[in-house]
């Protein structure tokens, strides 16, 4: 089995024909907020295609009111490449009050521009605070190193930051650890958009924060 990982302009340059075949699914960041375009974007994007590698978009979210996060998934849509497998709401620091309104907002204005899957990417130590629990998603994906799984529900789990891929070289890695499999990740068909709402779990709580300034 491949490796699952996430990369942004931090990875720098990759060396794909040596990754390639030990990948099965790559998730390239877009944009850190509207103001920022990840400038190894399209690069990863065209290498990727190239070498035939699933993908998701994900969007570290800046949103400051909810008209503002509507406007960022406007930005990450029309950035983004139309032939990723899904789209991801990067969130992990606090830009507004209403945090899981925001949330909420940039998730059904993708859905609303034509995302077919979306998944939520948010901070283990955040998730009680932004209201994860009642964020309607089609996915969702948690940080937390350390060896411990996530306490709260969740689709795929970021477990490492200090991972190691011949060709990429430290990056993070993540693991499915839910009840949907990897074709349903990378295959095209639409997701079940009644959507899963996700109850709260006690105790172990974590940290998780983002490793950069511009986010991940």
């Amino acid at each position: 089995m491949g490796y699952i990982v996430d990369i942004s302009k931090w990875n720098g340059t990759i060396n794909w024909d040596i990754a390639a075949s030990q990948l099965d699914l790559v998730i390239a960041r877009v944009q850190d907020g509207s103001n920022t375009v990840d400038f190894m974007y399209q690069n990863y994007v065209s290498e990727m295609k190239k070498h035939s590698i699933p993908f998701g978009n994900y969007a570290f979210c800046r949103f400051i009111s909810i008209a503002d996060a509507k406007k960022e998934a406007q930005d990450f849509w029309n950035r983004g490449d139309q032939s990723a497998k899904f789209w991801v709401a990067d969130v992990e620091v606090q830009t507004m009050a209403d945090m899981q309104g925001g949330i909420q907002a940039f998730i059904d204005e993708l859905r609303r521009l034509g995302a077919e899957k979306v998944g939520l990417y948010v901070g283990h130590h955040t998730y009680l605070s932004f209201g994860a629990c009642n964020i309607e998603a089609d996915f969702v994906w948690i940080p937390r190193y350390g060896g411990n799984k996530p306490a709260y529900p969740c689709d795929m789990w970021q477990y490492t930051d200090s991972g190691n891929v011949p060709g990429i070289g430290k990056c993070d890695l993540n693991r499915l650890v839910g009840n949907k499999s990897l074709s349903w990740f990378i295959d095209s068909n639409k997701a079940n958009q009644s959507n899963i709402v996700y109850t709260q779990q006690p105790n172990g709580i974590g940290i998780a924060v983002s490793k950069y300034p511009d986010g991940e």
